[in-house]
């Protein structure tokens, strides 16, 4: 983190195509980039990044597709409701969520995944958060989010890459892991601040951590966007075009035994224009236990904290913040 200009913090931006696939992870800007990452991440789990495959078409015919799906009348959007489904895919209404524990949020957000057919091991077996996605009835709109997201994971894996060179690990440790790993992929929408009426302390989206190992976020410029400092000051994140935000998330300050940072953040509407964002949440697969990387705990101390297993993890945490799974936030 480079310090604040104008309110507003400046993250240090990183170049990840090095790591593309295909690279050559052992060249000099791909062990000095994985460095640099390194310190960054000890000191904050935010950064930018470009370089990140995502072409500049595919990105905006999804933000065109997501405009188009919050237009819809409400009774549409209500008809693919996330209750509705049996994995946790599907409509989330304004503050019917809860990141802060307190008031619900003043946005509204549709969540998908990796679509899994019902004859999907996982499937099967009954495994939450694992199953197919509900869609809207709108022209093109599956095939913008599908290409989006599958552009998108590509951007994941060379910032996995990354991040495995800079634990001073195999350039494939993270994307190695056994098991399928989950890509949530959520679209929101936040609307003017002028058009809502909070409560006292309600905002778009509540001070939270983010659940998994990694997020790639892409926001359409508009601001909202602010992170916890150290100091405990909130302050202003601003990213430019065609650059994605990238925030670590619990299970990797576990993996990582606090080594890297997994920040406070929160959204504040923005005044006088709508805003659209998308956060790509990357987590383990569902079954997969979370422990400290040796590399990472220092000789002679215990690890700082108990091993995790993503699935259940990612459940206790959906359960105390959705409505239609705890009755106590209706």
């Amino acid at each position: 983190m480079l310090g604040t200009v104008g309110g507003e913090i400046v993250l240090n931006s990183f170049d990840l195509s090095p790591f593309a696939t295909g690279a050559d992870l052992s060249s000099e800007a791909a062990r000095r980039t994985a460095g640099l990452i390194d310190q960054t991440l000890c000191e904050t789990g935010f950064l930018l990044v470009d370089g990140h495959g995502v072409p500049d078409e595919i990105r905006a015919g999804y933000f065109a597709a997501m405009r188009e799906f919050f237009a819809l009348p409400e009774s549409d959007k209500e008809a693919i409701a996330i209750g509705l489904s049996d994995c946790h895919r599907g409509y989330v209404g304004f503050e019917t969520e809860s990141l802060d524990g307190m008031a619900g949020d003043l946005k509204e957000t549709l969540d998908t995944g990796i679509d899994h057919a019902p004859d999907h091991p996982e499937v099967v077996a009954g495994t939450p958060l694992h199953g197919p996605n509900q869609w809207p009835d709108l022209l093109g709109f599956r095939e913008a989010v599908e290409a989006y997201r599958e552009a998108m994971i590509e951007a994941v894996l060379r910032m996995q890459r990354a991040m495995s060179m800079a634990l001073g690990l195999d350039p494939f440790f993270i994307e190695g892991q056994p098991g399928e790993p989950m890509y949530h992929l959520r679209l929101i929408h936040y609307p003017p601040m002028e058009t809502v009426t909070p409560e006292p302390g309600q905002l778009g989206c509540g001070a939270h951590t983010d659940y998994g190992t990694l997020t790639l976020l892409a926001d359409d410029g508009n601001g909202g966007l602010q992170v916890c400092e150290r100091s405990g000051e909130w302050v202003d994140v601003s990213v430019p075009p065609g650059k994605l935000v990238v925030n670590l998330g619990d299970l990797m300050a576990i993996w990582t035994n606090d080594r890297w940072v997994s920040n406070p953040h929160r959204v504040v509407n923005p005044p006088g224009v709508d805003r659209y964002s998308s956060p790509l949440f990357v987590e383990p697969a569902f079954h997969l236990e979370i422990s400290a990387i040796p590399t990472c705990v220092p000789a002679g101390e215990p690890p700082r904290h108990e091993p995790m297993v993503t699935g259940p993890y990612l459940l206790s945490r959906f359960d105390g913040t959705h409505s239609y799974r705890n009755e106590l936030l209706r």
